[in-house]
């Protein structure tokens, strides 16, 4: 399901909250550099390495921390590479707090999110950001695999190395950093800047070798990942298992390793000491959820965002049938269903995901959304569509907190036209909550379908404050003061919010402070 966006004039919510150019700079090659660019841990200043020991930053506060994560975030989120699917989301969340809830790290507020490459990687960001790579989902062979890999990223930010790191950055780093990224972006659109960013590559190495996890705090994140999943109730085998089959993937990939090997230097005394905590600790079976396969069904299919990716997928998993080797028959169907949706095949999708419904009772948010859904595509007379509803209106009780499960029924709500249902759902429902822009970009698709323009407007500006623009969001008041459809308590409330917003830009340009300007 496409990812609702509200009808306005103003640009999306994501492309106006912009940070102030230098510091959009630093978060921007941060967050390349974390992601993959490859580095030589020989080369690497023993003076540049974090401080080990506590867990806690020379300079930069966790408030700070988080703000940097934060301001990362928002340029991520505008990478075409971003995979901003609820579906698979919810999963890799609710493994993540399977893992954050089993270890010291479940003070900080983390989020778990997918990037749509191919690439075998993870990486974290400061403040709790992590994120995992559609390519490492697929290579996994069992949960206990990325479950280690979660794990050992929830180690680097609970150990606070990226901050740590961070911290010895001097100012003349962060102008480099802005003049490097600035080049590549142009490099990456096409223009005349091309030559002037191939020849800042050598800068962009030395800034990568700077940024990159020391031996030490690769030992640290995995003796805290090791002892997460141990506590979590994972097999702790994987551990070594997923380290073993990237070491070995190095004979075959020679210069060009895996991303993760790149960003995450990996040594023989590194698994041997993941083997001998292995022989010391009693180890946990762990049966794969249901959910696990799903998403690897489905990210299958959506790791290539082509029609011909989709057909490509389809044809995989009805191989994958007809002989019999599909690790889960129910997944193989679900991952059809997923596919014919994106091919516009209702009728398939609806025969598939009722296919693989058949072949379980265990509970999936996932696949009961894909049977309502495909049963609403494929809906022939308003009587099926009904049907439908009914369906998606009995998985939001069985799943009350699901996210993905509340997007997809506001989502059929809004098709068949019942936007005052909507509203109230969305009012009421626990899985969206008030600090998700999403929340209001669907409440202002509503309230514009019903002409209520002052809500509107009101719920976008909400939006804009969650994405990071309160310059956007003031503008988004002004249009609703000037709309001139709501009653005295919703004006009330929107005078009130704008002399806040107002109040708030005006002490920041007291302050000079420009992140608070935007």
């Amino acid at each position: 399901m496409k990812k609702p966006v509200p009808a306005d004039p103003q640009p999306a919510p994501a492309r106006q909250a912009r940070a102030p150019l230098r510091r959009r700079a630093l978060v921007g090659a941060l967050c390349a550099a974390l992601a993959g660019a490859p580095a030589t841990r020989a080369d690497v200043p023993s003076d540049s390495l974090p401080t080990l020991g506590e867990a806690g930053g020379e300079e930069l506060s966790p408030l700070e921390e988080r703000k940097l994560g934060e301001e990362a975030m928002r340029e991520i989120r505008q990478e075409p590479t971003y995979l901003d699917d609820p579906d698979a989301t919810e999963y890799l969340n609710n493994l993540g707090y399977q893992l954050v809830a089993a270890s010291p790290a479940r003070q900080i507020d983390f989020q778990f999110f997918l990037m749509r490459d191919p690439m075998i990687n993870a990486f974290a960001l400061p403040g709790g950001f992590v994120a995992a790579h559609t390519g490492l989902i697929l290579l996994a062979q069992n949960e206990s695999e990325l479950a280690s890999v979660l794990g050992h990223e929830i180690g680097h930010v609970q150990q606070r190395h990226i901050a740590r790191m961070l911290a010895k950055q001097k100012e003349t780093t962060a102008i480099a950093l802005g003049s490097l990224l600035l080049a590549l972006l142009a490099a990456r659109g096409g223009s005349g800047q091309a030559t002037e960013a191939a020849l800042m590559v050598g800068q962009a190495a030395a800034i990568q070798r700077q940024l990159n996890f020391s031996r030490d705090a690769e030992r640290e994140a995995d003796r805290v990942g090791f002892q997460t999943l141990v506590n979590a109730g994972f097999d702790a085998r994987a551990m070594v298992a997923f380290f073993t089959r990237m070491q070995q993937g190095t004979r075959i990939y020679a210069s060009a390793a895996p991303a993760y090997l790149q960003t995450h230097p990996l040594t023989v005394e590194r698994i041997a000491d993941i083997e001998d905590r292995v022989r010391h600790t009693r180890v946990h079976q762990h049966a794969d959820s249901l959910d696990f396969h799903l998403v690897r069904a489905r990210l299958r299919v959506l790791q290539d965002d082509s029609q011909q990716g989709a057909r490509d997928a389809m044809a995989y998993f009805d191989e994958q049938l007809r002989n019999h080797t599909a690790a889960s028959e129910v997944a193989a169907q679900y991952g059809r269903a997923v596919a014919a949706l994106r091919l516009k095949q209702p009728q398939l999708a609806r025969d598939a995901a009722q296919a693989a419904r058949a072949l379980t009772r265990e509970p999936s948010a996932l696949l009961d959304k894909v049977v309502f859904e495909s049963q609403y595509a494929a809906a022939r007379n308003a009587d099926e569509r009904a049907a439908a509803l009914r369906a998606a209106a009995e998985a939001t009780v069985h799943y009350p907190v699901s996210r993905l499960v509340a997007i997809a029924y506001t989502d059929l709500l809004q098709q068949s036209g019942q936007h005052d249902k909507a509203i109230a759902y969305l009012h009421d429902e626990l899985g969206l909550t008030h600090s998700d822009s999403l929340y209001f970009e669907l409440l202002a698709r509503s309230y514009e379908a019903l002409n209520k323009h002052t809500l509107q407007h009101q719920a976008i500006a909400e939006a804009y404050l969650l994405l990071g623009s309160r310059r956007a969001a003031v503008e988004q008041l002004q249009l609703a003061r000037r709309a001139g459809d709501g009653d005295f308590y919703v004006m009330s409330e929107v005078d009130a919010r704008l002399h806040e917003l107002q109040q708030q830009i005006k002490d920041a340009r007291k302050s000079g402070d420009p992140d608070a300007m935007r």
